[in-house]
């Protein structure tokens, strides 16, 4: 029934059938005597093509909210539409029991004396309740089907009717369909949040030397197995930093369960990539490096660097070895470099004085073993990276780390200041690690200065290598740079020029010897024992 016309002048209906009417939810009209039924005809059927009209209007535009927005907004918007459309005050309580949005914000007033029926509704022991109070007409209904439910609480100073009921109804449909997703975003939101401190922590187990533990963790993430293969390979993939999370997500996605790919804690542009690797004699890295590769041809500002192939305890040696290759990288059209370990200072000093790396860290090796191994990897790191940033990456604090530097400076008579005194005991540190076996090797006689070590005619050939390219005028600078300890401004200072003419020095200096002197990366070390082999400068590190 769409209504019904009642003939009175005096506009008196009787009162049972105002309240059958009204149970009923029909309209009434009163219609004055001697109108024409045709009249009568006719404004009821403008009356409901404006109620069709408007109900196409509000069903268009909840047909528009469908779509997510990115301003997070849209659940509180539709609430203010719903309580202009509907002439209703309204609140949406989450199912956390949270206020998620009041229209107007004096709705909210009257949740704490509807607390109980909003948890009964809530928890899925009551559908829907309605109350009616000082003539105010109160609803609340179930928002979603799982539990804990959201609950829409309305209030209306006049009945609820038709047209306001399927207003409420389309809208609690649509809000369940909202609330569906936003609970789905959050669960996403939540494993990728465990997802990326599981990563984390496995690299920084990875990074401290700790391979059995980081496999175990690693178990959670990765196929049985993946990371306790005996040997791995690391890539610094190099990008914007503006660009990270993207390359980030790209690059997880492309790779898969193959490798463990993380944002690196030092560089905001870089991600590290550990492939375990099957087999140490060749690559069976599943197409990573494929993928990866493909990454960098696709934007003219990435680039990557390639370790060798190490015991994947030696992570952190793999990691120094692939940003050796990305400064390489930097310089190669190709964007993409391996680290390549032939004529290595560690590699050649091992050929030529084997064991000679224990003579220079005999006192520290000397310390009871579990002390010693934390200040000879909290050495090695703080040489190569900031000690905040070696302490991010063992997931230590950065006092503790700080403390254990200067204790091992110290057991060595280092002077940590002076980048001669860094590069040997750095160039030491990587002889040391790339020894292998240590039982049986001859003693090696102590020496005053490396610089002894270096004289032969294979370690001549190894400096004049990486220094011949440099011309005359920038081999001086790099000379100068050295014993200003890597300080351009000193340099400078020294060479009687401006601090920038220093810097633009350096900076050509680095594309002769692929080593980047402007990083404060490990880069130098070999750079600064070059130059003072073939200056003649000292490197005293004796050892009785």
């Amino acid at each position: 029934m769409a209504a019904l016309a009642v003939v009175t002048d005096n506009g008196d209906v009787p009162p049972a059938l105002l309240g059958a009417l009204r149970a009923r939810r029909v309209p009434l009209l009163t219609v004055p005597a001697g109108t024409s039924w045709v009249d009568v005809a006719e404004a009821v059927r403008r009356e409901r093509a404006e109620d069709q009209r408007l109900a196409v209007g509000w069903r268009d535009w909840l047909a528009s909210q469908l779509r997510q927005t990115e301003d997070g907004r849209q659940i509180a918007r539709i609430v203010r539409w719903l309580a202009t459309q509907a002439g209703v005050r309204a609140a949406l309580i989450g199912s956390d029991s949270s206020l998620l949005a009041a229209a107007p914000q004096l709705a909210a007033r009257t949740l704490p004396a509807l607390a109980d029926t909003i948890q009964q509704i809530a928890s899925g022991a009551l559908e829907s309740a309605a109350f009616e109070e000082n003539g105010t007409r109160k609803r609340l209904l179930a928002v979603g089907a799982g539990q804990p439910r959201a609950v829409l609480v309305l209030a209306r100073d006049s009945p609820f009717d038709r047209t306001a009921n399927q207003v409420i109804n389309r809208t609690v449909d649509l809000l369940a369909l909202h609330l569906l997703v936003e609970d789905v975003k959050a669960r996403q939101r939540s494993h990728h949040t465990a997802g990326a401190a599981l990563r984390a922590a496995i690299l920084q187990l990875l990074m401290a030397g700790e391979a059995d533990a980081a496999g175990k963790v690693a178990a959670s993430l990765y196929p049985a197995g993946q990371f306790q293969h005996p040997v791995a390979r690391l890539y610094v993939l190099e990008g914007r930093p503006d660009d990270r999370s993207d390359l980030l997500e790209e690059c997880q996605r492309r790779v898969g369960a193959l490798a463990l790919v993380n944002p690196c804690t030092d560089f905001d542009e870089h991600l590290l990539v550990v492939v375990p690797q099957p087999c140490a004699t060749h690559d069976e890295d599943g197409g990573v490096a494929d993928a990866l590769h493909a990454l960098v041809a696709e934007q003219p500002h990435r680039y990557i660097g390639k370790s060798d192939v190490r015991p994947i305890a030696e992570t952190n040696q793999m990691y120094r070895h692939a940003l050796r290759a990305l400064t390489s990288a930097r310089l190669d059209r190709s964007r993409a470099a391996v680290y390549d370990q032939r004529g290595r200072l560690p590699e050649l000093l091992n050929h030529l004085q084997p064991g000679w790396s224990r003579v220079v860290l005999g006192p520290l090796l000397a310390e009871p073993a579990p002390e010693r191994d934390l200040l000879l990897q909290a050495l090695n790191l703080a040489l190569h990276t900031s000690v905040r940033e070696a302490a991010e990456l063992i997931g230590a604090h950065r006092n503790t780390v700080a403390s254990r530097v200067r204790a091992a400076a110290s057991v060595l008579d280092l002077d940590l200041d002076s980048i001669r005194h860094r590069a040997v005991a750095a160039v030491a540190l990587e002889a040391f690690g790339l020894e292998g076996p240590r039982d049986g090797l001859a003693p090696v006689e102590a020496v005053e200065d490396l610089r002894d070590y270096l004289v032969g005619p294979e370690a001549q050939a190894w400096q004049s290598d990486l220094l011949s390219p440099l011309p005359a005028d920038l081999a001086e600078s790099v000379k100068e740079w050295v014993l200003a300890d890597g300080d351009t401004a000193r340099m400078a200072a020294a060479l009687g020029i401006h601090q920038q003419t220093a810097r633009k020095r350096l900076r050509g200096a680095t594309l002769h010897v692929q080593r980047d002197l402007l990083g404060h990366t490990a880069d130098v070390y070999d750079v600064v024992l070059a130059v003072a082999s073939r200056f003649a400068l000292p490197v005293p590190l004796r050892r009785g």
